[in-house]
């Protein structure tokens, strides 16, 4: 998970938000709700949005959401408990299905989990390896209630770290030159906000090259 930031809302939003949010009021309100009213959320316009604010991963795991797995769009405080936020750009993010499953309807606002928008996840959680463990009290709950050290993202993260300590070590036996500098540049690719599990990468560059990366930045 790392820090994410709200793009413009859509138009669509912009000009049916308003309207959208009332009439879904209403339909909870009179027990009619029709699913063309609950799920307008799902808009091509505002589902693309989101792909694009997301670099096109789950905003909590940042696995890749490919065509093959769409995503889902997560209303970050759910509307079983926020109905007035149903539409709400800034209650609105693009999951995995695993990841969404997992966190459900959880809601509490004395306890809540991470918001990628609003805190930096690196403050509350620790990225040691394939793991993701707990800083604090927030990250714990994020950690468990969405399991971010499931098996299928350890093994997965796991490959990736591998791939890239191959490229690390590549690039310490190079001798300084254009070989070596497009290898780093291949490095920090793995570290990019575009690329997957790019909050447990910059751990492993920070552990792994320390102050070998300080100094190849530089360079």
């Amino acid at each position: 998970m790392i820090k994410l930031t709200k793009c413009d809302e859509p138009r669509v939003l912009v000009e049916k938000g308003q309207s959208w949010k009332a009439e879904y009021i209403a339909g909870v309100e009179t027990g009619n709700l029709k699913d063309s009213q609950r799920y307008r959320y799902r808009h091509r316009d505002i589902k693309e949005a989101l792909r694009t604010e997301t670099h096109e991963k789950c905003a909590y795991c940042e696995s890749k959401i490919s065509h093959v797995h769409p995503g889902e769009i997560d209303h970050i405080s759910p509307v079983s408990h926020r109905p007035d936020l149903c539409v709400e750009w800034n209650n609105l993010t693009l999951v995995c299905s695993e990841c969404n499953r997992r966190k459900s309807d959880y809601y509490n606002e004395e306890e809540p989990l991470i918001n990628p928008y609003i805190d930096e996840p690196s403050e509350h959680l620790i990225f040691f390896g394939p793991l993701v463990l707990h800083r604090d009290a927030m990250g714990f709950r994020t950690t468990k209630q969405i399991e971010l050290s499931r098996t299928q993202l350890i093994e997965r993260k796991q490959e990736r770290i591998e791939q890239l300590n191959m490229l690390v070590q590549q690039w310490r036996e190079m001798p300084n030159g254009s070989t070596r500098q497009f290898l780093w540049e291949e490095i920090m690719q793995y570290a990019s906000d575009d690329a997957e599990f790019a909050g447990t990468i910059r751990a492993f560059i920070s552990v792994e090259m320390g102050k070998e990366a300080d100094v190849a930045s530089q360079e």
